[in-house]
């Protein structure tokens, strides 16, 4: 929208063509400032019903809008994520209110329009003239969700300081506030807001505190933050409150100081020794500090405490299967409610404990009597089919899944059919989901057919339904990097390599298309500088990746750095034990001399996936299979 000159505001006549300026936003604006009548009296309410007639606001604005010296300087356009004002709408308590101020309701009027424009940035100045004009708490915190919805963090920070100062008692008002501040860097001003919010919540300090650490947890510099949350503690009692103490540890571990979260921690339990959820948390520290006996002694007392908290047992039930102690976990789960989810949880539980027999009759227990949620009973059962190798009667039991949950079930009766034998079937069920469906299950469909038929060693049909997916789905990122990769498997690199370059375009920070490209280049080709670039790339991006790891060890190996490569298989080994893997990592350890122990890694791979085609290749090259 345009913006008026600022002499308009200083009472000196307009220039003709001021007047033409004027003119021209009227009659191309018309049909945009009723919808904006309309967004406002839908989304707005309190600004139209509660103050005046709709049709007395409707000249209003148009007289503002043509003949006022109301309008605010133009803000510079930026580009706004894709959302729209109209989602930062908020239910308005119910108050009574002064009349709105006309140069008030100009800027809300300008906002409402530029948002619906498209120009989200300006909506956010508009608002936040008007929350600066105006008295109203609302109209305040309508500015700062809208500025929330443009990304524009100093203005939220503006809004949310004078919608807190019209509505001192607003929670959420101090809140924005302060995590604004603390987003822009002002500490103190965000340290004046939390310290507002532990005064609000002082009949609830554990939830005053928990939400000053998840404002203080996210900030990148942690001496500032931990300088700001001391003196919080200072001035709240803070050494002595169990709640601070447990704030405290939390944010120590944020920061990545488990020593002293455990530390923390363990204060907090002595000042109160029965709070479940802080024993709970100290096994959890404890587990990541390694003292799994400590541990379970911790997640022991906190369940004692809450025995009906599902995170609680839960989580003391996979400490006890990590030691070993099956029964106990079994006993533990036994305790809490018997929904569907929770019996399909001690079906894995004792499957995995090797008791059988007791998965078995856990099974048995499904039934329609026992659970009012049909679907979801079928879900679960389904799936404690599938664990147990009754894969009809999963068949059956997914076929009466309904809802959100229908597409996953349908997906797996695929893939149960395909294993079954009955390819067709299978493909005729993905075939019906996708003629009926969007476009992410269109793309998953594509997908699992392709996958079925790969799995039943039909390479060329699996490619020719990607083509026929990435042609119904051009932009579809997933199916174009399965394509991709099928195509690498039927030796056609030229369109493996268009593919993959495609989705780097699009996706620069992609780092499984970058792995991909280089590792195939690495092993097909001899672009050697070009594939170890775009694997370190995708290294830089996800270094704990077992995949990207193997690759880095392989270019290293194919261009003659043997302990180098020796080094990274290794680690790729010991994160994600694969075939794959174990091909490279002993032919790696071959080449060096060590044929013994590249036997026993080759033996290793064979164990996980007898069938694996680079294996098998690669130990009938060193002689190791007929």
């Amino acid at each position: 929208m345009l913006a008026v000159d600022d002499n308009f505001k200083s009472g000196i006549d307009p220039t003709p063509v001021q007047y033409l300026i004027i003119v021209n936003v009227c009659l191309q604006g018309l049909v945009r400032w009723l919808q904006a009548v309309i967004l406002c009296l839908m989304n707005y309410h309190y600004c139209f019903m509660k103050r005046v007639s709709c049709g007395l606001i409707f000249i209003m604005s148009l007289i503002t809008a043509c003949t006022s010296a109301q309008e605010s300087p133009a803000q510079p356009l930026e580009e706004a994520e894709s959302v729209t004002v109209e989602s930062a709408v908020v239910e308005s308590p119910e108050v009574d209110l002064a009349p709105t101020d006309t140069d008030v309701m100009y800027h809300v009027f300008s906002a409402e329009v530029m948002g619906a424009d498209g120009d989200f940035s300006g909506a956010a100045a508009a608002y936040l003239e008007a929350a600066l004009k105006s008295k109203d708490p609302e109209i305040a915190e309508r500015a700062a969700r809208v500025a929330v919805s443009a990304g524009e963090w100093q203005m939220v920070a503006l809004a949310s300081d004078r919608w807190a100062m019209l509505d001192p008692t607003s929670l959420d008002a101090r809140e924005l506030a302060a995590g604004s501040r603390l987003r822009e860097g002002d500490y103190a001003g965000a340290e004046y807001q939390l310290a507002r919010i532990l005064e609000l919540t002082k009949d609830d300090p554990e939830t005053g505190w928990r939400i000053v650490i998840s404002l203080l947890a996210p900030v990148s510099d942690q001496g500032r933050a931990n300088k700001v949350l001391n003196r919080l503690l200072d001035e709240f009692d803070g050494g002595s409150n169990v709640n601070a103490l447990f704030a405290r540890s939390r944010l120590a571990a944020s920061f990545g100081d488990l020593g002293q979260a455990f530390e923390l921690a363990d204060q907090a339990i002595k000042l109160e020794q029965g709070r479940a959820d802080i024993l709970a948390w100290s096994g959890r520290l404890a587990v990541n500090l390694g003292n799994e006996t400590l541990a379970l002694s911790r997640f022991r007392q906190a369940w004692e405490a809450e025995p009906a908290d599902l995170q609680i047992a839960m989580s003391y039930a996979e400490i006890l299967k990590q030691t070993g102690d099956f029964k106990t976990a079994q006993s533990v789960l036994a305790k809490l409610p018997d929904t569907p989810e929770m019996r399909f949880a001690r079906i894995l539980f004792a499957m995995e404990g090797g008791d059988r027999d007791s998965a078995e009759l856990l099974y048995k227990g499904f039934s329609p009597e026992q659970y009012s949620e049909s679907s979801e009973l079928a879900f679960q059962a389904a799936q404690s089919a599938e664990l147990l190798d009754h894969r009809r009667e999963a068949i059956d039991w997914y076929k009466q899944v309904t809802g959100e949950k229908s597409v996953r079930a349908i997906m797996r009766q695929a893939f149960l059919l395909a294993g079954l034998g009955d390819i067709e079937e299978a493909r005729n069920l993905l075939v019906q989901l996708r003629v009926r469906s969007d476009g992410e299950i269109k793309s998953r469909s594509y997908q699992a057919e392709a996958q079925i038929l790969l799995d039943s060693g039909d390479r060329d049909e699996a490619f020719k339904i990607l083509n026929d997916g990435v042609g119904s789905l051009p932009e579809d990122i997933s199916l174009r990097y399965t394509r991709a990769l099928t195509a690498v498997g039927l030796g056609q690199l030229e369109l493996a390599e268009s593919d993959l370059r495609q989705i780097i375009s699009a996706q620069p920070d992609n780092a499984a298309a970058l792995n991909a490209l280089g590792y195939t280049l690495a092993d097909l080709t001899d672009r050697y500088d070009e594939a170890e670039q775009l694997i370190f790339l995708a290294y830089e991006l996800q270094p704990d990746d077992a995949s990207i790891i193997d690759s880095m060890g392989w270019i290293a190996y194919r261009m003659g750095r043997l302990p180098e490569a020796e080094g990274y298989l290794r680690e790729a080994w010991k994160v994600m034990r694969n075939a794959e893997v174990a091909a490279h990592l002993g032919e790696v350890l071959w080449v060096r001399g060590q044929e013994e122990e590249a036997r026993s890694i080759w033996r290793l791979g064979r164990e996980l996936d007898s069938n694996n085609e680079i294996l098998i290749d690669t130990m009938q090259r060193f002689g190791e299979l007929p």
